[in-house]
């Protein structure tokens, strides 16, 4: 390569390496989705960046030259480098890593919310999640959460919300109770009942 060679393009490295192999501009054209026309433009185009000749071109064949060899030999080992290059990025790009800091309520959140995540740092082990249990409501920007896990539907109207789960809630007496004031006929009724109940935020 001379001093006033520019560098290749990986899809001129690639078009020639289909050519080298099929021994064809038409096959090669073809397994690429290509014109021959364009092909043909992408090898010249490489020919000119390198300023060596890569084929020896004739009606029926095309032959690789010694200097092609050689090209052909790089090409190979860089496309597959590449190849690997963008699959570990993507890779790295899918695996959570970092930090996570959850918020949620003192019963679901050790109930529910702990066991979930625990299982989540089990399968992503480079994910450090931490937990942090409040018997109020907290302000998810301001002290820093990446996620609020609450139960109701007081949300604020900055905060993007998805419904996990529903949560049921089970209405108990004792047969003492019961058979002194009686029993509830509906959700109405229980004003007039002595009722103890838990707010869960």
């Amino acid at each position: 390569m001379n001093e006033t060679s520019a560098m290749p393009e990986l899809g001129d490295l690639r078009v020639f390496c289909m050519v080298a192999r099929k021994a064809s501009f038409s096959a090669a054209a073809d397994a690429l989705a290509m014109s021959s026309s364009y092909v043909s433009k992408r090898v010249g185009m490489l020919e000119t960046s390198l300023g060596i000749r890569l084929l020896h071109r004739s009606t029926r064949r095309v032959s690789v030259t010694d200097a092609g060899e050689r090209v052909y030999a790089w090409a190979e080992k860089i496309l597959d480098d590449v190849e690997h290059l963008v699959e570990d990025v993507s890779s790295t790009r899918r695996v959570p890593r970092g930090t996570l800091r959850v918020s949620s309520s003192f019963g679901f959140g050790r109930n529910v919310v702990a066991p979930a995540l625990a299982e989540l740092s089990d399968r992503h082990p480079q994910l450090n999640v931490r937990l942090e249990l409040f018997d109020r409501i907290v302000d998810v920007a301001a002290e820093g959460f990446d996620v609020d896990i609450r139960i109701g539907d007081e949300i604020a109207g900055h905060l993007i919300a998805k419904r996990l789960a529903t949560n049921h809630r089970v209405l108990c007496a004792s047969p003492d109770y019961l058979a002194r004031h009686g029993m509830p006929k509906q959700v109405g009724d229980l004003a007039s009942h002595a009722c103890l109940a838990i707010k869960e935020r």
